[in-house]
């Protein structure tokens, strides 16, 4: 029972007693307490023990329904931790909370140590904070660029990550401001980005960001220069400033892909010195420089280099040069 209810209910039962015994004895009744007599009408002498009750009742209940609201206020913040791990959680970004009931803590534990995926969003939930933690999950694996806002996410965090990579479809240049982040950011972000940045930028800026490239990356800024509108510029010495400082190093083979891809690219003067400079700085650029010798048609010169290898070295170059001699023309392709 409601505090007020029970008051006004009382209040009403004990006016209705006293008012039924004061219509039938209409007069005073003389009470001693500790010697002092104390003269009273019988109605209210009637009514005392029962507003005495009332005062104890009301105070035993006014303390549970307080120890009560307490108790509910403990669920009721669990509750909101709760909402807020899940919500975190189906960000990917779960944390940890402090919760004060032992029902919350075995729940709760859980929820904060896990990384909620929906199977799908047909989801129905009156909680404004899961709600918009779904919609932006929706959004951004349909390759929707969204103002993430009320999460705090981590710079590795893959719905992070893939929002970024919805904003470099929308707006390239942003790719700019990931590169200079990129000691917090995952690496295939930052070198998805330097690919982005490529596009519409000179060599120059590219050349600043040389450390993060790989094989793959410098493969593919060769394949810009291509392009038939605006393609990217670049000169041998550009590619042999990228090859010395990338972070990935070339081995023999990737160094013979390397002077196949520059065909089309660079003068066959350009290729000549960068391969000349490679080898200088790398024995494993040697197999590059065979190929572009060959390729050039300069035999002889590539004859002299073989010389000074040793025997079980480029064994296929050397088959090649054995089988030209011959006056057998086979593509150079099949050696290298």
């Amino acid at each position: 029972m409601r505090l007020k209810k029970y008051i006004f209910f009382s209040m009403v039962l004990m006016a209705l007693v006293g008012g039924l015994v004061y219509s039938q004895i209409d007069r005073n009744y003389t009470f001693e307490i500790f010697g002092v007599p104390i003269s009273l009408p019988v109605a209210v002498w009637i009514v005392l023990p029962m507003f005495l009750m009332f005062l104890a009742s009301f105070f035993h209940m006014a303390y549970y329904s307080f120890k009560n609201f307490m108790v509910l206020k403990k669920y009721k913040r669990d509750y909101e931790r709760m909402v807020d791990g899940v919500a975190t959680s189906l960000m990917r970004e779960p944390r940890e909370h402090h919760y004060k009931t032992q029902e919350g803590r075995n729940i709760g534990v859980v929820i904060d140590h896990s990384e909620l995926i929906p199977r799908d969003f047909r989801i129905d939930t009156k909680e404004e904070r899961l709600k918009k933690s779904l919609e932006y999950v929706k959004d951004i694996q349909n390759g929707i660029y969204v103002e993430i806002e009320g999460f705090q996410l981590s710079p590795k965090n893959p719905l992070l990550v893939k929002n970024i990579q919805n904003r470099l479809k929308e707006e390239p240049t942003y790719s700019g401001v990931v590169l200079k982040n990129c000691d917090e950011y995952p690496y295939e972000l930052c070198k998805e980005s330097l690919k982005v940045y490529m596009g519409f930028v000179d060599i120059g800026k590219i050349k600043e960001y040389v450390k993060l490239f790989d094989k793959e990356l410098l493969f593919y800024l060769i394949d810009l220069a291509k392009r038939e509108e605006n393609p990217l510029q670049f000169t041998y010495t550009d590619l042999l400033y990228i090859v010395q400082e990338m972070k990935e190093r070339f081995g023999p083979k990737e160094y013979i892909e390397l002077a196949k891809r520059v065909k089309d690219v660079l003068s066959p003067d350009e290729r000549l010195k960068l391969f000349e400079l490679l080898k200088e700085h790398d024995d494993r650029a040697e197999g590059g420089y065979l190929y572009t010798l060959f390729d050039l048609e300069m035999i002889e010169r590539a004859k002299d280099f073989l010389e000074t290898t040793h025997d079980e070295e480029w064994l296929s170059f050397k088959a090649y040069l054995d089988l030209k001699e011959c006056g057998r023309n086979y593509p150079l392709e099949l050696f290298a």
